[in-house]
Formats: C-alpha cells, sequence, structure tokens
C-alpha cells in the first residue's frame, strides 16, 4: 500500500529478505562461472605496433632529429585516417589473399565465413582493432580470434599490407613496423573472475529490484501503524506469529487452532501472551466510553486467524477477575466448541428458535468468571435468527450478568450476518492477518459496516512475522498456561484434553 519509502523501509525491507539476495546473487555468480568454463569461446589477442611519419618528416639527407610539434601533429592525424582506410574492403580483400597463402579453407572456416576462396571482409574486420597509443603517433594493430597462432598472423598480415597500401593510396607519409606480433596462449577473455563477480552484482541487484517491485505492489497489510493512520482508526492489538510451519491446506484446522490457543497450551510462546493482554488493555479503555460491553469481532475473510484470536481475547480478559462471555454467533462455521472441547448439540440457534435457554445451554468455568456460548445446531436461517428480537433480548440480559462479552461473528465479506447485530452491540473489532488480508479488502469491509451504521472500534492485526524485515522483532522464551474447566448440565468438563 505504501508508495513512498524512506531508507529506514528501505533497509528493514531488504534485511528481511537478505538471505533471498544473498542465495540469488550467488546462483547468478555459479551461473557467469558455468557460463564462463564451458560455454563462452577462448579468444587470443595479438598485437603489432606501428610508427606513423608525415610526409615533412622523411628522411631527405637533412637532420632527422629537427622533429617539431607541428610534425607530431600531423603524424596523429594520419594516425586516424590509416585507421579508416586500413578497414575498408581492398585492404581486406588483400589481407585475405595473404591469408589464404597460409592457412587452407579449411583451415579457416572454424574461425571465419569462407566463401569462393576468398575470407569474408566483415570477419576480418570483426577480428582487427586499431587505435593511436595514448593519442601519440603510434598505431596499434590488434587482432582476437580463438586461436592464438591465427592472431599473431593476422597482426603480421596487416603490418606488412599497411606501408605499401597506404603509400600507394595516400602518397604521402610512410608507416613502420616496430617489431613482429608473437603469439601468446593465455586467453584474454573469457575473464572468469570479472564475469563471477558481475554475476553476482547482477544476481544482487535483480534480487533488490524484484524484491521492491513485489513490494511496491503488494497490497496486502504488513504494517499496523499504516493501517491505523490510512483509516484513521486505533490499533487495538498486534498479534506476533506462534511460529511452526503449517501447510496451506492445515490452515484453519483444529491442530492449527489448538497450537495457538492460550489455555491449556504450555508451549505457548510469552510474548504472545503478552499480546493478548497488551489487547485487553486496550479494548479495555477503547469499551470504557461505550454504550455496553459488547464486541463482534469479525475479519473480511475466513482463516485469517478470528476465531483463535476471540477465544484468546475472551480468556485473557477473564483474568482480570472481570465475567466475560464468549458468544459464538458464527452459526454457519463454528469452532468455539472445538477450541474450548465442548459439546455443541444445544447453544445460541436453539435459544434464539425458542427449544431452550440461556442458562441451560452456557458452558461456565468453576470460578464463574469465564464462560462460553457455543453457537449450537447449524440453522438453516441464521441472518434472522441474529436480527430477531430474542437476540435483542438475549443481550439485553447478558449485558447485566457479564462485565464483558465478545462475540465470535462471521466474516464481512461472504455474509451480512455482522450487520444485523448493529444495534446492539457497542462495535466491531476487525482481525487482519499479517501479509494475507489486502488494504481493498478492509475498505470493502468498511464500506459493508457503514452502511449497516456499524461503529469499528478498531483492528487487530494478527499472525504477524518477525522474519519478513517487519519491526515486530521481540521474543522470549518463557512459558505461559491456562487452565480452565467448564461445567455443563450441572456436571464439571475439563478443558484440558
Amino acid at each position: 500500500m505504501k508508495k513512498n519509502y524512506t531508507i529506514k523501509d528501505l533497509l528493514v525491507l531488504l534485511l528481511g529478505k537478505v538471505w533471498y539476495i544473498v542465495a540469488t546473487s550467488i546462483v547468478c555468480a555459479i551461473l557467469a562461472l558455468f557460463v564462463s568454463k564451458f560455454v563462452m569461446s577462448k579468444q587470443y589477442q595479438s598485437h603489432v605496433s606501428m610508427y606513423v611519419k608525415s610526409a615533412d618528416n622523411q628522411s631527405t639527407g637533412q637532420d632527422k632529429t629537427n622533429v617539431d610539434l607541428q610534425d607530431i601533429n600531423a603524424s596523429k592525424s594520419l594516425v586516424q585516417t590509416y585507421i579508416v582506410i586500413l578497414t575498408d574492403d581492398p585492404v581486406m580483400n588483400e589481407v585475405s589473399d595473404k591469408l589464404l597463402e597460409m592457412y587452407t579453407p579449411e583451415q579457416l572456416a572454424p574461425y571465419f565465413t569462407v566463401t569462393s576462396g576468398r575470407v569474408s571482409n566483415d570477419g576480418l574486420r570483426n577480428a582487427y582493432s586499431m587505435t593511436a597509443v595514448n593519442q601519440t603517433e603510434v598505431l596499434q594493430i590488434t587482432a582476437t580470434t580463438t586461436n592464438a597462432k591465427l592472431s599473431s598472423d593476422l597482426c603480421n598480415i596487416m603490418a606488412d599490407v599497411a606501408p605499401s597500401f597506404l603509400i600507394r593510396v595516400i602518397g604521402a607519409g610512410s608507416v613502420e613496423k616496430i617489431g613482429d606480433a608473437e603469439v601468446y596462449n593465455t586467453p584474454v577473455s573469457p575473464n572468469t573472475t570479472k564475469n563471477v563477480a558481475l554475476g553476482f552484482v547482477g544476481g544482487l541487484m535483480v534480487a533488490v529490484l524484484v524484491i521492491l517491485v513485489i513490494d511496491f505492489f503488494d497490497n496486502t497489510v504488513k504494517n499496523s501503524d499504516e493501517l491505523g493512520d490510512i483509516y484513521q482508526k486505533p490499533i487495538v492489538g498486534e498479534i506476533m506469529n506462534i511460529g511452526g510451519k503449517t501447510s496451506k491446506k492445515d490452515e484453519g484446522s483444529s491442530a492449527d487452532r489448538k497450537k495457538q490457543l492460550l489455555f491449556n497450551n504450555k508451549d505457548i510462546p510469552f510474548n504472545i501472551v503478552e499480546n493478548y493482554k497488551t489487547m485487553r488493555t486496550n479494548l479495555m479503555f477503547t469499551l470504557s466510553t461505550t454504550r455496553n460491553k459488547i464486541v463482534v469481532v469479525s475479519s473480511p475473510n475466513p482463516s485469517e486467524g478470528k476465531s483463535v484470536t476471540v477465544a484468546n481475547l475472551a480468556a485473557s480478559m477473564a483474568e482480570t477477575e472481570n465475567k466475560v462471555l464468549l458468544i459464538d454467533a458464527d452459526m454457519r462455521k463454528p469452532v468455539q466448541h472445538r477450541n474450548f472441547k465442548l459439546k455443541n448439540n444445544v447453544g445460541l440457534s436453539t435459544i434464539l428458535s425458542g427449544e431452550s435457554t440461556f442458562d441451560k445451554c452456557v458452558h461456565e468455568t468453576k470460578n464463574g468468571n469465564f464462560a462460553v456460548l457455543t453457537s449450537g445446531v447449524l440453522p438453516p436461517n441464521p441472518s434472522e435468527l441474529l436480527a430477531s428480537e430474542k437476540m435483542r433480548e438475549l443481550l439485553e440480559y447478558v449485558q447485566h450478568k457479564y462485565d464483558y462479552v465478545i462475540i465470535d461473528g462471521t466474516p464481512l465479506l461472504p455474509v451480512t450476518d455482522v450487520m444485523s447485530l448493529a444495534d446492539e452491540v457497542a462495535g466491531v473489532l476487525l482481525i487482519a492477518r499479517y501479509g494475507r488480508t489486502t488494504y481493498q479488502e478492509i475498505e470493502e469491509s468498511m464500506k459493508k459496516l457503514e452502511i449497516g451504521d456499524c461503529n469499528l472500534l478498531g483492528f487487530v492485526l494478527n499472525d504477524i512475522s518477525a522474519k519478513n524485515g517487519s519491526h515486530y522483532g521481540y521474543k522470549y522464551s518463557y512459558k505461559y498456561k491456562y487452565d480452565y474447566s467448564y461445567k455443563y448440565g450441572g456436571k464439571d468438563v475439563s478443558a484440558e484434553s
């Protein structure tokens, strides 16, 4: 969602992906090494230098040491002229003739295109490079091929052809060869060290670019401060990821929920417990000015951690000696009876349909601080039941019996059940899952709440991952355990499995 990055944002983002960046860089470096060793052909160079003399500096019996600045400048100009002439087709034709006197067409075929007994001029031109050495009157001719001796021969042929050809064409100045080209058996290309370094740097740049592009177009919620700033609503809670790997098909399963529940979980990390205590305190402050203490907890979509968050929040609030009631109002896909290991043959649906009473359906703890009202059997008309007069009467009754009532509602986007409770509750607490819920889904949910005249109390961002470079990074090694038991129908039912 954020389109403007600070240096801190970039550092946090890239540090969170440092292993991906390093791995990509190493892979690219290895690929460059493989290409350099096994794909690229070895290139060999040889060179020959020639000294250019202007016509005015030719030997005429006069003092040959009387070379002034004008002579040197004239020679430099001739060097550039010679380079143009020596790469023209007539010169290449003569080089081809000389080369074919030394090699057969079959021998030259791997290196050049040989057609009708003549070596391709373009191939020869590509093999040569000519330049003035440090802006002097010295012309250096370099030949590069995949054969060290062939490169040397090409240099010597050009050095032999050039003087007579230039004198005949230009009629001014001369060229003297400075020694012969030698055979150098050390390849000049590929430069494996350089290529590996370039591969590493290139991989690093590609990895950084990919990370930035993905993050730029990533519309999921990953920053609670940003979420609160955009919609001008408080962040009531931030819940860290509990750790461990869960496959996509197992997300939301009983086993997945069980390891995230606070009570009867001796392995729950201490920081998760503290997250819920902070959330509990924030919610109590938020509800201190509302008309009642009934809260509906919802999320844009299923599988965003809503029901686990509700169960843990309610259990945490009960630790403050307040009387807390948790109502599972998701009569389409209820899970609270599984979370607390309770029977679900009677519950909210049977109360609203008139088949039973609250006192017969509620599951109370031994100390009476915490109670759970399960959903009951699944009805065919959950929206109508939640909007009924009996639901209003039930909430009126329980708000006087309990200090806080936490309702586990349905997701907002698939169904409209939550809007049916707008007039009877203090507001809605909206759950967003880190890296899963999108800002578009948040906006659509808020539009629904606005249409239903529902008060949005704030957001809870859960399943926050500290490994992705976010600023959520603290962890503790302490453990915490909640231990409750319930009585149902006059009989105690232990919450421990």
